[in-house]
């Protein structure tokens, strides 16, 4: 049947009601399946366009943004032997041709094509189904942002034997907006800077991480994925006997990581220290985000600038000699 496209949305319905109506207008799928993620003011049919097309089912009980498991809940809900994942602030333009014959492998004959270009392009992707179920999906155990993308793009090359073809920038537009959004994290206090600085520093952590999860624990069509119990109509809710685990060993492994990560880049403090410092002072994740309180702030403000412009300053320093040396040395010629 077809070509599905797929949207998952938590707690972005700013995004989708711009993005939804030009999906509606693309001519090209004959459906866009919309899961709800667990948002905690639900999406209801009639705030998207009046199209036949659309398929609005919902995931209950989710506490936080779990890109992995939501996609794969959701490609296999759709219904369409070509998928096309957009995320809740992407829409494909005029230009977009799924039929366009370099989106093929060629010894497949199957739809395999990674988004490219800024602003959150890459994220994008036309996979045909079969490639989907060959894989397994996306790594459940990858939690946060990054590296999904490029796990997924690893195991087809390895299944297929060719390289992904490529979705031209022209063919995408995207909604601009923070790292924080991105990374799933609430918009944190203390002015502009200290939110953007929170998203980068929480992207940095997650993607760390995804690389060594990755590394430990490889995925595949063989791994059970997590289970879904039908709950009524259109709305489905996790089975938690279901959901992957890592090893103990690589749980915590993972989690000081991501605790290492964050704080020092956040907080442009080294990884020794914050080892060696009492362990209250730099807390890991929880569900609801990473915990910034005031000392962290008023470090931010005072200690972090102080460094960063230290450094800032000796690399000016050390740019200045390197191009006064080689003005010299072009003299001397």
């Amino acid at each position: 049947m077809g070509l599905s496209v797929v949207t998952v949305c938590m707690n972005r319905r700013e995004h989708l009601l711009v993005s939804a109506p030009r999906v509606a207008a693309w001519p090209h799928h004959s459906e866009h399946l919309i899961v709800d993620w667990s948002s905690r003011e639900p999406l209801r049919r009639q705030e998207l366009p009046a199209d036949p097309r659309i398929r609005l089912l919902r995931v209950e009980g989710e506490s936080a943004w779990n890109l992995c498991r939501a996609y794969n809940f959701a490609l296999v809900q759709a219904q369409g032997a070509c998928l096309l994942k957009l995320d809740a602030d992407a829409w494909p333009t005029e230009a977009f041709d799924p039929a366009d014959p370099d989106l093929l492998l060629p010894e497949a004959g199957l739809c395999c094509a990674f988004g490219t270009g800024p602003e959150g392009r890459k994220g994008q992707l036309l996979i045909a189904a079969d490639l989907v179920r060959a894989v397994g999906g996306f790594h459940e155990l990858m939690v946060g942002y990054g590296f999904d993308d490029k796990d997924l793009e690893a195991r087809l090359r390895l299944t297929t034997g060719q390289e992904p073809r490529r979705l031209p920038v022209a063919w995408l537009e995207v909604i601009r907006h923070g790292d924080e959004e991105r990374a799933g994290q609430p918009r944190a206090g203390g002015g502009e800077g200290l939110a953007i600085s929170r998203g980068q520093a929480a992207m940095r952590a997650s993607l760390r991480a995804n690389r060594l999860v990755a590394a430990h624990c490889p995925w595949g069509a063989r791994r059970p994925a997590s289970r879904y119990l039908r709950q009524g109509e259109g709305l489905w809710q996790l089975d938690p006997a279901s959901r992957p685990q890592p090893p103990p060993a690589v749980a915590a492994e993972l989690a000081d990581v991501r605790r290492l990560t964050f704080w020092g880049y956040l907080l442009w403090i080294p990884e020794a220290a914050i080892e060696a410092l009492p362990y209250s002072l730099f807390p890991p994740q929880r569900p609801e985000g990473w915990p910034v309180r005031w000392w962290h702030r008023l470090w931010w403000c005072s200690g972090r600038r102080l460094l960063r412009w230290i450094v800032q300053s000796v690399m000016a320093i050390r740019a200045l000699l390197r191009s006064l040396a080689i003005g010299s040395g072009k003299e001397s010629r």
